[in-house]
């Protein structure tokens, strides 16, 4: 009953989400008709409707993409939102290119709908779940078995990751759900696991032991004959069609934000010339692709006699030496001056590195840029991180930043290269002015 519930309110919702972004857009436009360059509109809203049409068409296509159907977190349901909303809009299309009624729309009118409806929707969705959440009927209680270290980790994600519903029990009887973590389990144990629990409920989900290996771009060959399934993984910044995709995102993007970015690196500037003597850049060579040498630029945040200052608080301050080896950062550093330990905070000091992106040395999104010294501290992982450019920003920044040790860190790359994906580089982007504006993890 609960679950019939759930996916009425989501329709609802959604239904909701529509009619308001139609509302907005009629507003939108009527607003635009009084520039020179709009007129003509009709005012009557219902017209756009399509007779109620447009509702039915957008349910339909959301309930295509399982929004109705699955669990997902919200980076994913906010993809397959984003695919709906662009459906909606090539469906209008092509009814009104049918019917030859595009001269009798707004074709304006639609395109601000689409834009709406790309904030409108998820917060909405967000909103109808924590309600759902509350009353109970978001959610599915699921039963953990496996590796005790995998097991204590998901049972602590599925806390914070409110949005997927799942919520760990402690016996199979309250159970609708069991979760298997594989990691260091026997297929005899396992196979023996699998059949034991799918007598006892519907859904039965494994938990990959390759921790490292993302499988959302796996492609799965299935021998049904043989019984047999072959999964072919590949590193996806290996593959040159993934790079010029990337490469060609990224130039958009950086040439829609530079106007921004300058202004506000030469507000930086002005405050560092004020506050302390010296250069206003910092520069520092850093391992690019291939292990090629470059210049990383960053804003000065520390003052010109760094060095003696920092060697006289070492002698005070002994276990500072046993941080920096274990996170290569001081905790609390006496070379960094006031607009310096602000720039740290926000990350900001690390800005300068656009003029990397320009120069092609770096890219927005990718691992980051070691330093030289770091060269073989990286192992094993080296080719794989120094086959890609590095980044401005990248996984590291967005999963703790200075509180990850320096092989987390260099897992988290690798973890990057192998799995990535335009919308993964979304993601991080996204997030990056989320933890910027948190300060979590910043030096």
């Amino acid at each position: 009953m609960h679950k019939l519930m759930t996916s009425l309110c989501l329709v609802l919702c959604d239904a909701l989400s529509l009619l308001i972004a139609l509302y907005m857009a009629h507003y939108g436009r009527m607003l635009l008709e009084n520039t020179p360059l709009f007129s003509g509109y009709q005012e009557n809203i219902e017209h756009f409707f399509l007779s109620g049409l447009l509702f039915v068409i957008f349910i339909m296509i959301n309930f295509s993409l399982g929004l109705y159907t699955k669990r997902n977190d919200f980076w994913e349901e906010l993809r397959r939102g984003y695919i709906s909303a662009f459906l909606l809009l090539v469906s209008i299309v092509m009814i009104l290119f049918i019917t030859k009624s595009t001269e009798a729309f707004s074709r304006t009118f639609y395109i601000l709908m689409f834009f709406n409806l790309l904030w409108v929707m998820p917060l909405g969705r967000v909103v109808a779940k924590k309600l759902l959440f509350r009353l109970g009927w978001w959610h599915i209680n699921a039963f953990l078995v496996g590796n005790a270290e995998q097991v204590e980790k998901l049972k602590k994600d599925l806390a914070i990751n409110w949005y997927l519903g799942y919520r760990s029990v402690a016996s199979i009887n309250d159970a609708k759900i069991v979760f298997i973590a594989t990691r260091e389990m026997s297929v005899t144990i396992l196979e023996r696991l699998i059949h034991d629990y799918k007598r006892l409920v519907k859904e039965v989900i494994l938990i990959p032991y390759l921790h490292n290996i993302s499988f959302a771009n796996s492609e799965i060959i299935d021998l049904r004959i043989g019984r047999m399934s072959f999964i072919n993984i590949q590193n996806q910044l290996f593959i040159p069609k993934n790079i010029y995709i990337k490469k060609s995102a990224e130039f958009l993007l950086v040439m829609l934000m530079l106007p921004v970015t300058v202004v506000v690196m030469g507000l930086i500037a002005l405050a560092i010339k004020w506050s302390s003597h010296g250069s206003v850049l910092f520069r520092q060579q850093r391992l690019g692709q291939d292990g090629t040498i470059f210049e990383c630029y960053k804003f000065r945040t520390m003052y010109e006699n760094s060095d003696a200052l920092l060697q006289q608080y070492l002698e005070d301050h002994p276990q500072e030496v046993v941080y920096y080896e274990m996170y290569h950062k001081y905790k609390n550093d006496p070379r960094m001056t006031p607009v310096g330990a602000w720039l740290r905070q926000w990350s900001l000091d690390e800005l300068p590195q656009i003029i990397n992106v320009l120069k092609l040395e770096m890219n927005l999104i990718g691992p980051r840029p070691y330093m030289l010294k770091e060269k073989e501290k990286i192992g094993h992982a080296m080719d794989t991180i120094l086959h890609v450019k590095p980044g401005l920003t990248g996984l590291w920044q967005i999963s703790g930043r200075n509180e990850l040790s320096f092989e987390e860190r260099v897992e988290l790359d690798v973890w990057y290269i192998q799995n990535w994906s335009l919308w993964l580089d979304f993601i991080i982007f996204a997030k990056t002015f989320v933890v910027l504006f948190s300060r979590r993890g910043a030096a």
